[in-house]
């Protein structure tokens, strides 16, 4: 038995960090992947709401653009204010979007059918603001020059009719208009019948085809049914 004295030493005492419930602990881990989905979920929705913006799809019930485009063709288009942003001028050659103007709805040209107020058209551009056309001797001219060999896919030829525009003698476009003309002119409804579009009613440019429905699709079906060529 030791003979140093026996004494009472005191200790600090720990303070041990609280232990969260598991319900907590779980919370924090759901909430963890919620903001974890969010970040990769946003990005993605930012970019479809752009897209529907930018871009849209049009139908094509008629013959007037073939051979670039045929009946039953779904095409993605991008709006105006992206393709031709601050009120730009579309290039020549440029395939167009527009709403038409009142005088082509109240034309009998091709194609054939009822026309409504919010149908849009497609057309090529073949004049421009400032710029002077005349379709004579089954040419297209510009300012006085044949369009080059090839532009207008070949077709000038074919122009043998007389027009109410630009046929009789050279129409000169204001600096909002342009020509446009539809690739298969033998069934085409166009700057040839009701004149100019104006520049404001352009909607959108032709990107590309995205594909065909074919003979026995919604859209052939419907356009059958009421007639249209």
């Amino acid at each position: 038995m030791s003979d140093e004295p026996w004494t009472m030493t005191e200790t600090e005492p720990t303070i041990s960090e609280p232990v969260a419930e598991p319900s907590a602990r779980v919370e924090v881990v759901r909430e963890r992947r919620r903001l974890h989905r969010l970040r990769l979920i946003l990005p993605v929705l930012v970019l479809l709401a752009f897209l529907s913006w930018a871009y849209t799809t049009n139908y094509i019930p008629s013959r007037s653009m073939e051979p670039t485009l045929r009946p039953g063709d779904h095409i993605l288009t991008m709006r105006t204010w992206l393709a031709y942003p601050g009120n730009r001028i579309p290039s020549r050659g440029d395939i167009i979007t527009f709403i038409p103007p009142e005088e082509a709805l109240q034309g009998d040209g091709p194609p054939a059918g009822p026309r409504a107020h919010n149908e849009v058209w497609i057309k090529r551009v073949i004049g421009l603001p400032g710029e002077s056309v005349w379709i004579v001797r089954g040419q297209v001219l510009i300012n006085g020059a044949p369009l080059p060999s090839g532009f207008y896919t070949g077709r000038q030829s074919i122009f043998h009719n007389r027009y109410p525009f630009a046929s009789f003698a050279p129409l000169l476009l204001a600096d909002d208009e342009l020509f446009v003309l539809g690739d298969n002119p033998n069934d085409s409804d166009d700057s040839r019948n009701w004149g100019p579009l104006k520049r404001s009613q352009i909607i959108g440019k032709y990107i590309r085809v995205l594909f065909n429905e074919g003979h026995f699709g919604l859209n052939q079906h419907r356009d059958q049914t009421e007639g249209r060529s």
